[in-house]
């Protein structure tokens, strides 16, 4: 009996809010709809970039951003030059040191008149509604949230009964100036992805692009920008007085950035190979690419069939495999049918290799506790795991002042290298979430050069004593044992379970793994 009284309470309130945040998106198909400039524009400051462009016709430029100060200081460099337009579509965006140093940026661009539309999904905004309002007021800023919970604040929390549609997230990243320069990848805005982390270093990967590529991430952002789900924040929140919110940002920003300066980061960017260089005088790579991204109306819970799915894109990429297939995915969960088909391949002759993060490394243990129902039969199945330790790169990580004693490293790069010939770079893990939740998108690029620098930069994660290599145990009569091996002071060891965990962490993913929740990991 009580269980059916839970049962019809969640309905209740699931109706309610659906019925709620039906009207308020029917409200927002009448909002002023805005779209890219029709034709890239070169910045003064990077004149050189046009000549390189017409030089390389149809093909498209790419620069690998791999260190985490590149990749913030690139950002900063095509907010900083932006002459006309900026558009931003992040999944987080972080009010820390390397947040609050981009919104600096922003804010500066726009008070020297470029356009800033700034789309956020609604995970991370519980505690930041004043900075929203705030910039959102700004004339030339506009900001919009995507999916957004109908309460603000707390009292989000109650949507829990409506999680069938709160659980689904745009998780798209990107970052475009003038429609002619953008950078996707795995990195939000945020100090853990930019070393600026004290407890934590993230393994991430970007791609800075230019050429006629832009022009497709910039169709996919007006597409997200202009859809019913993206909700403006003048209809979440009343808007302040311009004199009210021009002084507030000002103090706020003034507050926030005399913390910065004083960090040992700002040192470390000035010290950044790329600090102020010009898009036309990095190293690019120039190559055919296509975009793949889900349509926005994914998160209506398979509700319509869909013209255009990034899992479908990518599921033909991975199967062109002829003879090496290499996956790099922090959290990854791929099913019994993934098995199968990983199976399948490799009896084919193709060579799979998967890299994600350890118990010890992830920073989500319920996810790792999807990927360890899987683990085993993968191994069966003849496919290389890579797990990376929490003390990877030990070495390189001492130059970052910031980080603490104790801290950890955590993978949260997603790629696909197909045959050594072509990359995926993007937002999406291998998992249920994102191919079934989340909206995604990222770039496939054919091309050998880029795909060996991107092998190269996960060459370091197969040695032992950054990773360890997962082997089943042939030495034991129990079923479905696995060792991990590991290089420990110049010695190689072997664990029988989890290593660097404790007994609770150990339980817990146990206990997790009777649960049935795969399909929202």
């Amino acid at each position: 009996m009580l269980r059916l009284v839970i049962k019809s309470v969640v309905e209740l309130f699931s109706k309610i809010f659906c019925f709620l945040t039906e009207r308020r998106s029917e409200k927002a198909r009448f909002k002023k709809l805005s779209h890219a400039l029709k034709k890239a524009h070169i910045s003064s400051a990077d004149y050189k970039l046009k000549s390189l462009i017409d030089s390389h016709v149809g093909k498209s430029g790419f620069f690998l951003l791999e260190k985490n100060l590149d990749a913030f200081i690139s950002r900063r460099n095509l907010i900083n030059k932006a002459e006309l337009t900026l558009d931003l579509q992040y999944y987080y965006f972080q009010g820390d040191t390397s947040g609050h140093l981009i919104a600096q940026s922003l804010v500066e661009a726009a008070n020297r008149g470029v356009r800033v539309r700034l789309l956020l999904d609604d995970i991370d905004t519980l505690g930041a509604d004043e900075p929203i309002v705030l910039l959102n007021a700004h004339p030339d800023i506009e900001i919009r949230i995507f999916n957004p919970f109908y309460f603000r604040g707390l009292l989000r929390y109650l949507e829990i009964f409506n999680i069938d549609r709160v659980g689904r997230r745009m998780h798209n990243k990107a970052l475009i100036a003038d429609n002619s320069q953008a950078i996707i990848g795995g990195r939000n805005i945020g100090d853990i992805y930019f070393s600026a982390d004290p407890q934590t270093l993230f393994l991430d990967i970007d791609l800075l692009s230019v050429g006629p590529v832009v022009k497709h991430i910039s169709n996919s952002f007006d597409e997200y920008w202009n859809s019913r789900w993206a909700i403006p924040v003048d209809d979440l929140y009343s808007r302040p007085g311009k004199a009210y919110a021009q002084s507030k940002i000002k103090s706020f920003l003034k507050r926030h950035m005399q913390d910065v300066r004083r960090a040992d980061y700002s040192k470390a960017l000035i010290d950044s190979q790329l600090h102020n260089e010009l898009v036309s005088d990095l190293p690019l790579v120039w190559s055919d690419a296509k975009l793949f991204y889900d349509e926005p109306a994914k998160i209506e819970q398979g509700e319509h069939p869909l013209s255009r799915e990034l899992k479908n894109d990518l599921h033909e990429v991975v199967d062109s495999a002829s003879h090496s297939l290499t996956i790099v995915s922090p959290y990854f969960v791929p099913g019994q049918q993934g098995v199968e088909w990983f199976r399948s391949i490799i009896q084919k002759g193709v060579k799979v290799s998967v890299f994600t993060n350890s118990l010890a490394a992830t920073d989500v243990t319920a996810v790792h506790s999807g990927y360890a129902n899987y683990r085993y039969d993968l191994l069966a199945a003849g496919v290389k795991l890579y797990e990376l330790k929490p003390t990877a790169y030990a070495t390189e990580r001492k130059k970052f002042k910031l980080l603490q004693p104790g801290s950890k490293t955590s993978l949260h790069a997603k790629t696909i290298i197909v045959d050594h010939e072509k990359v995926f770079i993007g937002s999406p893990n291998i998992d249920p979430r994102s191919s079934e939740l989340n909206t995604e998108i990222g770039l496939l690029v054919d091309d050998k050069a880029l795909a060996h620098q991107v092998m190269d930069m996960f060459a370091g994660i197969t040695e032992a004593r950054n990773s360890y290599r997962l082997i089943l145990n042939e030495n034991t009569q129990s079923k479905k044992k696995i060792l991990w091996i590991s290089e420990e002071e110049g010695q190689l060891k072997q664990y029988t379970s989890e290593p660097q965990v404790g007994i609770w962490r150990k339980f817990s993913v146990y206990v997790l793994r009777l649960l049935p929740m795969e399909e929202l990991l």
